[in-house]
C-alpha cells in the first residue's frame, strides 16, 4: 500500500505526534515525539529509552496525529492506560488519534541518540479535523517538551520555560489546554 504521507499533515520541518510501539512481551507504549521530514525523508531521534527498545526489538512505530493536550501531556510523563489502545494488524495505536501511520522502522545507533528511519506500510484517517492554529495548545506542547528534560534533568532553565508556555495556556488555552498543564504540574510533582 502506497501512503501519501501528506494527507496526514506531515510537511517539511518537525511535525508533534505521538508515537506508539510494541515491546517484545506485547505491552504497548506511548511517547510523544516529532517526526522530522526532509527532503523525503521521515526519521526520528530517539534517546535511550523504551521506545528505542522497543523499535529495536520490534522494527514498527505508529505516528498517532492527536488534538488531546492531556493526552500529550500523560505520553510524555506517565504511561497511558491499555484500554486507549486498539491493535491494527497486532500492532497498537490509540483509539482516539484522528489519524495514525504505521512505519517500518530502520535504526541508526548512537551513544546517546539514535536515528529512526520511518517508512510508510499502512495509515487511516479516522476524522479530518479543520482547526485554527491555538497558542495554547502549541503552547501545552513546548511545556510537555520542556517538562521531559526537567525530569530527567532537574535543571531550572526547563521550569522557566514551562513557567513560560504557562503564562501563554493561561492567556490564549481553553479548558483542555489548561487541564493538560495542571496535569503536567502534577506529574513533575511542582511545586515540590
Amino acid at each position: 500500500m502506497l501512503i501519501d504521507i501528506e494527507e496526514f499533515g506531515f510537511q517539511e520541518g518537525v511535525s508533534e505526534v505521538i508515537l506508539t510501539t510494541l515491546s517484545s512481551d506485547g505491552v504497548p507504549n506511548a511517547a510523544p515525539m516529532g517526526i522530522h521530514r526532509e527532503g523525503g525523508r521521515l526519521f526520528v531521534r530517539i534517546f535511550n529509552s523504551g521506545t528505542l527498545t522497543n523499535i529495536l526489538e520490534n522494527p514498527k512505530a505508529a505516528a498517532n496525529i492527536v488534538d488531546d493536550p492531556a493526552l500529550l501531556v500523560k505520553s510524555a510523563l506517565s504511561d497511558v492506560e491499555p484500554e486507549r489502545f486498539k491493535f491494527i494488524g497486532g500492532f497498537p495505536v490509540l483509539k482516539q488519534a484522528l489519524g495514525w501511520v504505521i512505519f517500518d522502522c530502520t535504526c541508526r545507533r548512537g551513544e546517546n541518540i539514535s536515528v529512526v528511519e520511518l517508512s510508510p506500510v499502512r495509515g487511516k484517517i479516522n476524522r479530518k479535523a479543520i482547526k485554527p492554529v491555538n497558542r495554547g495548545f502549541n503552547a501545552v506542547i513546548e511545556a510537555t517538551v520542556h517538562a521531559t528534560r526537567y525530569v530527567g534533568l532537574k535543571e531550572q532553565e526547563y521550569l522557566s520555560k514551562i513557567e513560560y508556555s504557562n503564562t501563554i495556556v493561561q492567556k490564549c488555552g481553553g479548558a483542555r489546554e489548561k487541564e493538560a498543564m495542571r496535569l503536567l504540574y502534577e506529574l513533575i510533582r511542582y511545586p515540590e
